[in-house]
C-alpha cells in the first residue's frame, strides 16, 4: 500500500517550514505569536479539513482549473521570491538560472515515490540545519533582549493575520487518495508544526536582535552568518544547496498536483510524464518574466487572499452538492 500510494505529508511539512526560513522580515513578536498560534492552528486545520470534504463532494472542471492556476501562480511567486533573495545575499543570479536551478530537479522528482523519499531527507536536513544554526548563535543570545512591554491588541492581530496565511500546502491533501491507516488529525499536526516552528524561530531572533528585530532584513540568514563558529560564511554553498533542494521539492509537488488537476489518467497518477516538462519549464519561465517587476510582498499577500477565496468558493460548491444529493434522496 505504501509503495502504491506513498505518503506526501513530509513534502507538505517541508513546504510550510521553508517559508519560515526564507522570510525576508520578521512578522510579529514571539509572545504574540505564541498566543495567536493557540487559535490559528485549529482554524487553519479546520479550513483545510472543510476544503478537503467539500472538494471530494463537489469538485468541478472549473474548480480544478482554478486550483491549477493558483498553483502555477504560487510556483512563480516562489521562484521570484528566491530570485530576490539571491539578489540581496549573493552575487545576483539571473532569473533564468534560478528557474533552471529550481525546476530541473523536477525531472527526477516526477515520481510520487521520489517526492516522498526526498521529502523525508530534506525535512531532516532542514531541522538539522536549524538546530546547528541555534548552536552557532547560542553565545550571542541574550535573555535581556526579550521585550517586556505589554502586548497590545494590534500586536495580537498582526500575529494572527500572519499565521492565518493559508498556503497551498494546506489544500493539497484533498487531492491525495485516502490511505487506510494514517495518523490522527494530520492537518492539525501540519498547522501546529508550521506555526510553532515559526514562533520558535522568532523567539531565537528576538533573543539575538532584541528591539531591532522588526528592522532586520533576512534575519535568519543574517543571524546564521554571525554565528560564533562562522560556519555559514565558510559553507555558504551548502546553505544555498539546502534551500534549493527544499524549494525544488515544493515546486515539484505543485507541478504533480497541477497535473492531477488537469486530467492525468489513473495509470499516470504515480508519475508526471516527461513530455510535459518542456511546456512546464517554458511556461514558468515566461510567467516569472511577466511578474518580475511586480511588488512581491503585495503579490504574496494577494496569493493568501486568493487561497482563502478559493477555499471558500470550494466550500460553497461542496455544500451545494451535498444539498442536491439530499434533495434527490428525499424526492
Amino acid at each position: 500500500m505504501k509503495r502504491d500510494r506513498p505518503s506526501l505529508w513530509a513534502a507538505l511539512t517541508t513546504g510550510v517550514l521553508v517559508n519560515v526560513l526564507l522570510r525576508s522580515q520578521s512578522a510579529y513578536w514571539p509572545r504574540a505569536g505564541a498566543l495567536a498560534a493557540l487559535v490559528c492552528a485549529p482554524l487553519l486545520a479546520a479550513a483545510a479539513w472543510v476544503f478537503a470534504r467539500a472538494w471530494r463532494a463537489g469538485q468541478s472542471p472549473l474548480l480544478r482549473l482554478l486550483f491549477a492556476a493558483l498553483l502555477a501562480y504560487s510556483a512563480a511567486l516562489e521562484l521570484l521570491h528566491f530570485w530576490a533573495l539571491t539578489q540581496r545575499l549573493y552575487t545576483g543570479l539571473p532569473l533564468t538560472v534560478v528557474c533552471l536551478m529550481l525546476l530541473l530537479p523536477g525531472v527526477y522528482l516526477r515520481r510520487v515515490s521520489a517526492i516522498s523519499q526526498t521529502a523525508h531527507v530534506v525535512l531532516c536536513l532542514l531541522l538539522l540545519a536549524s538546530g546547528f544554526m541555534l548552536l552557532t548563535v547560542l553565545p550571542r543570545l541574550r535573555v535581556t533582549n526579550l521585550q517586556t512591554f505589554a502586548l497590545q491588541p494590534a500586536d495580537l492581530l498582526t500575529a494572527a493575520q500572519e499565521q492565518l496565511t493559508l498556503y497551498p500546502e494546506y489544500l493539497l491533501s484533498a487531492l491525495w487518495p485516502q490511505r487506510g491507516r494514517q495518523k490522527r488529525c494530520p492537518l492539525l499536526r501540519l498547522a501546529l508544526a508550521a506555526l510553532w516552528f515559526d514562533v520558535g524561530i522568532h523567539l531565537v531572533l528576538e533573543l539575538f536582535y532584541g528591539a531591532a528585530l522588526p528592522l532586520r532584513v533576512d534575519p535568519v540568514h543574517a543571524a546564521a552568518r554571525c554565528g560564533a563558529l562562522s560556519v555559514f560564511n565558510r559553507l555558504e554553498s551548502l546553505q544555498l544547496a539546502l534551500w534549493v533542494m527544499a524549494l525544488a521539492l515544493k515546486l515539484a509537488l505543485y507541478f504533480y498536483a497541477a497535473c492531477l488537476l488537469l486530467g492525468q489518467t489513473r495509470q499516470q497518477a504515480n508519475a508526471v510524464p516527461l513530455r510535459r516538462y518542456p511546456l512546464y519549464l517554458g511556461g514558468m519561465w515566461a510567467l516569472c518574466l511577466l511578474l518580475r517587476n511586480a511588488d512581491l510582498d503585495a503579490a504574496l499577500q494577494a496569493r493568501g487572499a486568493f487561497v482563502w477565496g478559493f477555499a471558500a468558493l470550494t466550500g460553497m460548491g461542496g455544500a451545494a452538492a451535498w444539498l442536491c444529493r439530499k434533495t434527490k434522496r428525499c424526492t
